[in-house]
C-alpha cells in the first residue's frame, strides 16, 4: 500500500506531498521525506565523482530507507527532481512496478511543470496530476495498478 508520494526539488524543498495513510501521519510522512534526501545526496555526490549516469540509465535507486512499519523507494529525475514513494513494509511489488510507477509520476510532474503559468520551485498545484495520480494510487492500493 501506498502511504506517502513526494517530489523533492533540487533545493530541497517539497514541490508536492500526497500522504494517502492516516490523517494524523502528514507530519511523520513529511518528516520522513525530508529524511530521505540524504540517500538522494549521497547518489548525487557518486555520479558526480564518477563522471555521470551511464547513458540510458534510469535514476530509480530502489529502497533509500527502511522504518519498521514502511519502506522508502527513491527515484532522481534528469533536473534533479527526487520522487520518493513511501510503502507499506507489507507492500511485495517488485522494483520494475515500483519503477514504472515513479516513471509515470514523473512524466505527470513534467507535464505539470510544463504549463507556461507554472514558476520554477513552487510547489505544483494541478488538478491533472492530483487526479491522475489518486487514480495510479488507487490502483497500486488496489493491486490493479498495470506497469507500461
Amino acid at each position: 500500500m501506498i502511504a506517502c508520494v513526494a517530489l523533492i526539488a533540487r533545493t530541497n524543498q517539497p514541490l508536492l506531498l500526497r500522504c494517502y495513510a492516516d490523517e494524523a501521519e502528514h507530519i511523520r510522512f513529511h518528516y520522513v521525506c525530508h529524511c530521505s534526501i540524504d540517500a538522494f545526496e549521497e547518489r548525487e555526490q557518486t555520479l558526480r565523482v564518477g563522471g555521470g549516469a551511464p547513458k540510458g540509465t534510469d535514476m530509480f535507486l530502489g529502497l533509500i530507507m527502511s522504518m519498521v512499519e514502511y519502506k522508502v523507494m527513491g527515484y532522481l529525475t534528469c533536473t534533479g527532481v527526487r520522487v520518493v514513494v513511501v510503502l507499506d513494509d507489507s507492500d511485495t511489488k517488485d522494483d520494475a512496478v515500483i519503477r514504472s510507477f515513479c516513471a509515470r509520476l514523473h512524466g505527470l510532474y513534467a507535464d505539470a511543470v510544463s504549463n507556461p503559468f507554472y514558476v520554477a520551485g513552487q510547489e505544483v498545484t494541478s488538478k491533472k496530476l492530483d487526479e491522475e495520480l489518486s487514480i495510479m494510487v488507487r490502483q497500486w492500493n488496489n493491486d490493479s495498478f498495470v506497469s507500461r
